[in-house]
């Protein structure tokens, strides 16, 4: 059984145990009843607006006249609309929110029947328990409004007055990608493949956190984070080479990071620091880490790390620098 097999199957096997063919306009047995229009009619809602909602949810059957959406969606289109009509976001805010979280939830679902995929092939006499999907919806609802309660919390610092404000403020950012991706996914199966993103994904996040800095985006074989101090982004550069360095699967990697404003919003960072660290981690060579001058400067003596600068580099959108090269003092640290 492919991989895409399997996961075809699983859908059709969740389709069952929610109690519809897998053909069906049911989604998890609520019919779906309603074409964008439709919607949109018993929303109350302009029909050009409740698309433009339903295109950032991520919903394909927008335009092709379908019964595609559910008394749910109603209820959904609502939901956000309001949020903007209440003045607590603008309409393009609450667009770029939309999509940012329909993406997020998304990947996890894909991630859900993937994992599930994996375990019918397996083991497929285990396939009775791809019905349970369906079962534990609520479970599964409760378990992402859990963690998103916690997130908040967390979160809840940038609203202190106190705080520095987010737009521009100097941070660490740093980007990993791995070397060679190309030539590995050409030589590997599918399934392979999966489980080599998977564990570069999953050390990455690790080797993150415990360094006390956050993960932005992952993107396959690329990782994105940020860190609020310049020995804690030091720590991940070289961390993350070294969590890599015996890993039979992973060539190896390149890291580039850099030290500037960092401008945050929903959840992305973007401006000329991010650009300069993606630079740099395309001029790197493989199992090194280059940061830009700034950072070098506020490492400064920092007895765990040595730098050595080299050749100027005209960098692309940036102009002439300094790359330098980061490394653990002490060897195999």
């Amino acid at each position: 059984m492919s991989d895409f097999d399997a996961v075809q199957a699983v859908a059709e096997a969740v389709a069952r145990g929610a109690g519809r063919e897998a053909a069906g306009p049911v989604a998890f047995g609520e019919p779906r009843r309603y074409t964008a229009d439709q919607v949109a009619e018993v929303a109350g809602i302009p029909s050009d607006r409740a698309r433009r909602f339903l295109r950032a949810l991520g919903y394909p059957a927008v335009d092709d006249g379908k019964p595609d959406f559910a008394p749910s969606d109603v209820r959904l289109l609502r939901l956000l609309t309001g949020y903007v009509d209440e003045g607590m976001v603008d309409e393009a805010e609450a667009l770029h929110l939309t999509g940012v979280l329909a993406r997020a939830i998304a990947q996890l679902a894909r991630l859900q029947v993937e994992i599930v995929a994996g375990q019918m092939q397996r083991a497929p006499e285990t396939v009775d328990t791809v019905s349970a999907l369906a079962e534990r919806m609520p479970e599964v609802q409760w378990l992402l409004g859990q963690l998103w309660r916690r997130r908040l919390e967390d979160a809840l610092h940038v609203l202190d007055p106190a705080a520095d404000p987010p737009a521009g403020r100097d941070s660490g950012v740093g980007f990993a990608d791995v070397v060679g991706f190309t030539e590995l996914s050409r030589d590997r199966r599918a399934g392979d493949l999966v489980r080599v993103v998977a564990r570069f994904e999953h050390r990455s996040i690790d080797v993150v956190a415990a360094a006390g800095g956050s993960v932005v985006k992952l993107l396959g074989d690329e990782i994105l984070f940020t860190a609020d101090t310049p020995a804690a982004l030091a720590e991940i550069g070289t961390g993350l080479i070294r969590a890599f360095a015996a890993d039979p699967d992973i060539p190896g990697l390149r890291v580039g990071a850099a030290w500037g404003p960092v401008i945050r919003q929903l959840g992305d960072v973007f401006g000329t620091t991010v650009n300069l660290a993606s630079r740099l981690t395309a001029l790197a060579e493989p199992d090194t880490v280059l940061v830009d001058p700034a950072l070098a400067e506020a490492l400064g003596e920092t007895p765990e790390f040595r730098l050595t600068a080299g050749d100027p580099a005209d960098i692309r959108g940036i102009g002439l620098l300094t790359p330098v090269r980061l490394e653990p003092a002490t060897p195999g640290r």
